[in-house]
């Protein structure tokens, strides 16, 4: 089996078989990331594609000193990012127009029905996204810093603090 830096070379080169052999080991992976990280299984199905092609455009530029698996994850990250900096930006220009700004249709319910879901959903993008790559995607301290293209030590912080936030709301239900 090749490795996957041994796919990326291949890539790199023009091979179809080698991208789609990346595809089929990760993309059911990177689809939950941003399934988690979104809140939303569409959202995360075209933020998915979009890792995709921008895997293939930049497979000539990628850095063979680079693990592969940190770089798609930071692909995926980025555009969940961009994702929720558009969406605050109209929910912003939707406020200040008066217009109802409740994209997401989401209804109150009582504390007792909140799964952890709606609780990841709820934290900041920041802290959510290293809760879902360390928890759910398995991702070490370093391949997480890596992917979010952020120092080790601010890796270990925003988990601290994603963890402490959970554990407080958790804990006031």
């Amino acid at each position: 089996m090749e490795s996957d830096e041994e796919l990326m070379r291949a890539v790199a080169h023009g091979d179809e078989r080698a991208l789609a052999s990346l595809v089929e080991r990760y993309a059911a992976r990177i689809h939950a990331f941003l399934t988690r990280v979104t809140g939303d299984r569409d959202d995360a199905d075209d933020l998915l594609q979009d890792t995709w092609v921008r895997v293939a455009r930049g497979a000539r530029g990628f850095d063979a000193a680079r693990r592969v698996r940190p770089w798609l994850y930071g692909i995926a990250a980025n555009l969940a990012r961009d994702l929720h900096r558009r969406r605050a930006v109209r929910l912003r220009a939707a406020r200040e127009g008066n217009v109802a700004a409740n994209e997401s249709g989401v209804t109150f319910r009582s504390v007792e029905r909140i799964d952890m879901r709606e609780r990841l959903a709820r934290l900041p993008e920041r802290l959510r996204e290293v809760l879902v790559l360390r928890y759910f995607d398995g991702l070490d301290e370093a391949e997480m810093a890596e992917a979010l293209g952020i120092p080790r030590g601010t890796v270990k912080s925003r988990l601290h603090g994603a963890l402490r936030e959970l554990r407080q709301k958790w804990e006031a239900t």
